[in-house]
């Protein structure tokens, strides 16, 4: 499904809208309880780290509070919806708001770069991980300023949020397959 460009003419984005409207609308509940899930996940890290009650935690927190908030989703679901409705200024107005919408979302504070602060020094996970998840997260820092001023940028961070992808897939692994602990009562 290859979306108008940023400059497509209004017919052509009404007609993507409506054309793929309930694509559209799934789309955007995936984004949301994904971005719910991974921020479940990153605070059950902290927890698990026991460095909730740190600066580093509760950054993580407030970090994982904006992902949340941010609302992408919203503009998707008004784009399509106003393109069904027949409301051609209202869907053209949510759409180049999809396209800003990349811009504040990689300006707002690193989700990965708080996690990396809040497990470094502890032995939830090995150090690397906590090393990896800074640079991961400084990288969506700097690329969220470059992006401003070139948009080759923004395929970067394609590959960077594909890291932190595979980031969460290896860090739940090794959580998985490590020996448990004995509890003491």
């Amino acid at each position: 499904m290859p979306l108008p460009a940023a400059n497509a003419p209004a017919a052509q984005v009404i007609a993507f809208g409506t054309a793929y409207q309930n694509v559209i609308l799934f789309d955007a509940w995936l984004q949301a309880i994904g971005a719910l899930l991974s921020v479940v996940f990153v605070l059950a890290l902290v927890q698990m780290a026991g460095t909730a009650d740190r600066l580093a935690g509760r950054l993580t927190l407030l970090a994982g509070g904006v992902v949340l908030a941010l609302a992408e989703g919203t503009f998707e679901i008004g784009a399509a919806m106003a393109a069904a409705n027949g409301h051609i200024q209202t869907g053209l107005v949510c759409f180049d708001l999809t396209y800003t919408f990349i811009h504040v979302f990689l300006l707002a504070p690193s989700l990965f770069l708080m996690l990396g602060f809040a497990l470094r020094g502890t032995c939830l996970l090995p150090a690397a991980f906590s090393a990896v998840a800074l640079v991961l997260g400084g990288a969506f820092e700097i690329l969220g300023l470059v992006s401003l001023f070139s948009t080759a940028a923004l395929l970067l961070v394609i590959v960077v949020l594909m890291a932190q992808n595979v980031w969460s897939i290896a860090a739940a692994l090794v959580l998985a397959l490590r020996p448990a602990k004995p509890v003491v009562a």
